[in-house]
């Protein structure tokens, strides 16, 4: 069958390595978009971010943001959305500061942190309107509507709080996509697979007709749940074991090259 909807990661996919989409790439969508393409974005970013490229590639469909937790756009009612109890939001943000662990949340399109350090946020830079809320210790009134945490450390590495939060938390809390400086803290049942498949059946279509793309941890679910899947030559091989297709690298248009050659 055709595809009819195209859900693109953002980091290590549709990004180049300078966080900027590519002149070839912005034309290839605008190209399938022209035939009746539905093109969203697929990734553990945040709203606002998401929104910001999506914007780039002049889509107004649903973003696929938070690793899956939240479907939808800026206003009105989300296609999907799964956001942790506020009791477990004020347990982990109070186990987090305990420990002077960097930890930042979201809620609808803000993103909220003790304070702003601009080392911790370089994939953000080419976002606009990018603003973190500094809440300093005043964090237990920012606890609704909160599909994910995540926990920083540039010095250290992250897998020492990756190991705390499992030990302590149990399956109530799910890490994912660890960079090694960075990890995502979702809810269980939580990944992209669950916001793609949410997507396609608000627009009423089969996995036959979406393609996915991804290259990383985070993408593994969306990469195998059956959907034409694609990774690009700079994804981990246990994505690229997972892709139907590898394309050229995010630096070379590999997902202009994809989407020309299945799509157009």
């Amino acid at each position: 069958m055709a595809i009819k909807l195209i859900a693109l990661d953002l980091d290590g996919t549709l990004l180049t390595s300078d966080k900027k989409i590519t002149t070839r790439t912005k034309d290839i969508i605008a190209r399938a978009m022209a035939r009746g393409v539905t093109v969203t974005i697929a990734t553990g970013r945040m709203l606002r971010s998401a929104l910001h490229f999506a914007r780039l590639l002049a889509s107004d469909a649903p973003v696929i943001c938070c690793n899956g937790g939240y479907v939808g756009k800026e206003e009105g009612a989300p296609v999907f959305a799964k956001y942790f109890d506020p009791a477990l939001v004020r347990e982990f943000l109070t186990f987090a500061y305990e420990r002077n662990w960097y930890v930042n949340w979201y809620s609808g399109i803000e993103i909220y942190a003790p304070e702003f350090r601009e080392e911790l946020f370089a994939a953000y830079r080419t976002t606009a309107h990018f603003v973190v809320n500094e809440v300093g210790d005043d964090y237990l009134r920012y606890t609704e509507n909160v599909p994910q945490f995540v926990l920083r450390n540039v010095d250290e590495g992250i897998n020492v709080y990756v190991g705390a939060v499992r030990e302590h938390f149990g399956d109530r809390l799910v890490p994912q996509q660890n960079t090694g400086t960075s990890v995502d803290i979702n809810p269980p049942g939580v990944n992209k697979a669950v916001g793609v498949q949410a997507l396609a059946d608000a627009m009423g279509l089969s996995l036959d007709e979406v393609m996915v793309a991804g290259d990383a941890d985070n993408d593994y679910e969306m990469l195998e749940m059956g959907a034409f899947s694609v990774v690009p030559e700079n994804g981990t091989p246990e994505a690229k074991e997972r892709a139907r297709y590898v394309t050229a690298s995010n630096d070379a248009n590999g997902i202009a090259l994809a989407i020309e050659k299945f799509v157009l």
